[in-house]
């Protein structure tokens, strides 16, 4: 293959086709290029050294293919620099691949470089070397999920590099293994700013764990079976303003839990097994504004002066009245029920089925629009026995389909079913901003209603926020404080 007759081309797309290899002078002749696109193919090698001449290049997308290794290169790198020039970095994409090491020669060909996103998530990743990332001088998210690593150790991040987010969710986590930050140079503690470990399956959290992510501001181990912490378990993250620890099976903690984190504004223990809260556990927590921890079994709460733990607010024990249907979505017939316009069924092949595919996977009874309804029923029965017998409704809203009186009907009828219920079942989606004047008078009184919502996005970050809020609302169904006039 070779582009000699094509030197102003500046993006290649040839993703989803069956291409193996790659020869070694295909990009050479291409120095404007910038985005490559080869995803969906069988290509067994990272071929960084083939994109050696094109500096500008800033999106690279290899995803679902078969490469086994991050390999190094053997090109001589410039010190103070990179073989290829890059500077910026917006997207590696290296996700659904067959990689199980990252060394820390592999990203040499990056030295020097700010990657924006760098995916490595859905490998079969087992082990990191430590300072595998070293070369790489600034991060903006690491993506690490679903991959296979036992233990998580700050010192595969060594190196001084800095990532604003690192995530390693669903990667079957065990043990967080404790730092030696004696062992540790200044030079090399690493970097990171927000760090998600939710759904492991971590039990315990040890003391110290975290030693050594000075710069930490943001911990996320939700979803874990985490049972117990000690009052040492995040000692050394003074920088630390938001831990979440919810859905985990906590019952109790030790006084002062969190007084380690000495700048902590935020803590989520929301639906662990408390059964009681004890504000001195919170005891030293000084800068603390809000405390979550709604659908948590509590039925008493420790008498105590508040002044003990010198709270300021206490906010939010966040829905601690809340009250949510016993029922779980496995008790439905169908566990969601989708419905959409025609001219909306792109997003939904195209955004909807691979998050549910790839994320909430456990979702096996699926209504997707009038093809799924029950063929025995009339058309109006079909629609009301889906809304009926699913855990949740989502109906999807573009200016297409709010100016179609059926798909209207279907909303009306959906929100009828959540009066019937007095439970907060339907969620709507908006696929494109709609004008005030162009949504129809019971979108809007929704809206007024606070009822749930969601915006999509074309921005990759707002996209990883809006599936996360598609996940949580798909939990429990809430119960309403009135009904909606239809």
């Amino acid at each position: 293959m070779s582009f000699m007759n094509y030197n102003q081309l500046e993006e290649l797309y040839a993703g989803h086709n069956f291409i193996a290899f790659i020869d070694s002078g295909t990009f050479e002749t291409l120095p404007q290029l910038r985005v490559v696109r080869l995803d969906y193919n069988l290509i067994t090698f990272l071929p960084m050294y083939f994109l050696q001449k094109n500096a500008l290049l800033y999106i690279i997308n290899l995803s679902h293919n078969k490469i086994s290794t991050i390999s190094g290169t053997s090109v001589s790198t410039p010190k103070g620099g990179n073989a290829y020039g890059w500077r910026n970095m917006l997207i590696v994409n290296l996700s659904f691949n067959t990689i199980t090491t990252i060394n820390e020669d592999d990203l040499l060909p990056w030295r020097n470089c700010f990657v924006h996103k760098f995916n490595v998530n859905d490998n079969n990743v087992t082990f990191i070397q430590p300072k595998a990332f070293g070369y790489l001088p600034k991060l903006g998210t690491l993506n690490m999920n679903n991959i296979k690593l036992a233990t998580f150790d700050v010192r595969y991040f060594m190196g001084h590099v800095e990532i604003e987010r690192l995530l390693i969710d669903s990667s079957g986590i065990k043990y967080i293994h404790p730092a030696n930050i004696s062992s540790m140079r200044k030079e090399n503690v690493p970097l990171i700013k927000d760090l998600n470990l939710d759904l492991n399956i971590l039990k315990h959290i040890p003391g110290f764990a975290l030693r050594g992510l000075e710069k930490l501001q943001v911990l996320s181990l939700g979803g874990n079976r985490i049972s117990n912490i000690n009052n040492e378990s995040f000692c050394g993250l003074h920088a630390l303003v938001n831990i979440s620890l919810y859905g985990n099976r906590i019952q109790s903690l030790p006084r002062a839990s969190f007084a380690c984190a000495s700048n902590l504004k935020k803590i989520d223990l929301s639906r662990n097994n408390l059964v009681t809260l004890d504000p001195q556990w919170f005891d030293g927590s000084f800068f603390l504004r809000n405390l979550v921890i709604d659908q948590s079994g509590i039925r008493s709460i420790t008498f105590r002066p508040w002044e003990v733990t010198n709270l300021q607010t206490l906010l939010a024990i966040v829905g601690y009245h809340e009250i949510t249907e016993d029922r779980t979505p496995e008790d439905y017939e169908y566990q969601l029920n989708l419905m959409f316009h025609e001219d909306d069924e792109w997003w939904v092949n195209d955004c909807m089925k691979p998050f549910l595919e790839q994320r909430m996977p456990h979702l096996e009874r699926v209504i997707f629009g009038d093809a799924d309804l029950h063929p025995g029923l009339f058309y109006l029965n079909a629609i009301y026995d889906v809304i009926e017998n699913s855990h949740k409704t989502i109906l999807l809203l573009s200016n297409q389909s709010v100016d179609d009186a059926w798909y209207m009907t279907k909303l009306r009828m959906a929100v009828e079913h959540m009066n019937d219920t007095k439970l907060e079942k339907v969620i709507l989606i908006f696929l494109e901003d709609i004008d005030n004047d162009h949504l129809p008078y019971l979108v809007r009184l929704l809206l007024s209603r606070n009822k749930p919502y969601l915006l999509w996005t074309e921005d990759e970050e707002g996209q990883e926020i809006f599936w996360a809020k598609v996940q949580k609302s798909m939990r429990s169904n809430r119960q309403m404080n009135n009904v909606i006039p239809v």
